[in-house]
């Protein structure tokens, strides 16, 4: 398989960072947002007080390959409660969800072309994570919009002022300095691609001295309050 970088004969020294298969497409990497962020509702939808992290994340994985996700590129991370202060690398928890009580998931499906109507045999991966609220909490629901709009007014400036991953990252820290919450370094996203996006590039967003391209880049966010025992976690495509 073949590795092609899609900005033509003039791509830049690190081409390699975003090379693709020459059979990819980006509408791919779209179809697998959409149809992860779709699975994601059903999974929640699904989510019952007294329920443990284990058994969410059980949950989550036939409930995609209900949908068609044979595989993932990261397991899907469910955490609840005080689970939700720690981020991807650390350790498993295993909290309840509780009445009122914070959540977020991440989750990392790898989609059949097939099933996203794309004629072709690659593997799209899918990457989407959130936070909500399980019931009514207030402080927990202010987190979750103040990490919603950081990453909007950062994907803003990336659009109209073409920063960098390292300026997107940037920018993000400063804003969360005036707010009440602590930004979590160690969460700087990474590529996706045609599974696995591995073969191509390790590297973290919030490393790349470059404009990022479209589609092929994830922005993660991550805020714990200083005081209470939660978090609010926020990745999408740019």
């Amino acid at each position: 398989m073949e590795g092609v970088h899609q900005l033509g004969a003039t791509a830049p020294p690190h081409f390699n960072l975003e090379m693709v298969d020459e059979k990819f497409v980006e509408v791919g990497l779209l179809k697998a947002r959409e149809k992860t962020v779709e699975v994601l509702h059903v999974i929640r939808s699904q989510f019952k007080i007294g329920q443990n992290e284990n058994d969410a994340r059980i949950l989550a994985q036939k409930i995609f390959a209900d949908y068609g996700a044979t595989k993932h590129w990261h397991r899907p991370l469910i955490r609840f409660g005080e689970g939700t202060v720690l981020s991807f690398n650390e350790p498993i928890s295993d909290h309840k969800l509780t009445e009122n009580s914070v959540y977020h998931m991440d989750l990392g499906p790898v989609w059949p072309g097939q099933k996203l109507g794309i004629d072709s045999n690659l593997e799209y991966e899918g990457d989407y994570g959130d936070t909500f609220v399980f019931g009514q909490n207030g402080n927990a629901q202010d987190m979750i919009n103040i990490v919603h709009r950081v990453f909007d007014k950062a994907k803003q400036m990336w659009r109209e002022n073409l920063f960098t991953g390292e300026e997107i990252y940037r920018f993000s820290r400063e804003l969360f300095k005036k707010t009440d919450y602590e930004f979590v370094e160690k969460v700087e996203g990474h590529r996706v691609a045609d599974f696995p996006h591995h073969k191509y590039s390790k590297e973290r967003l919030a490393n790349i001295k470059f404009v990022p391209k479209r589609s092929l880049w994830v922005l993660e966010l991550m805020v714990r309050h200083p005081q209470l025992k939660f978090g609010a976690f926020y990745e999408d495509l740019l």
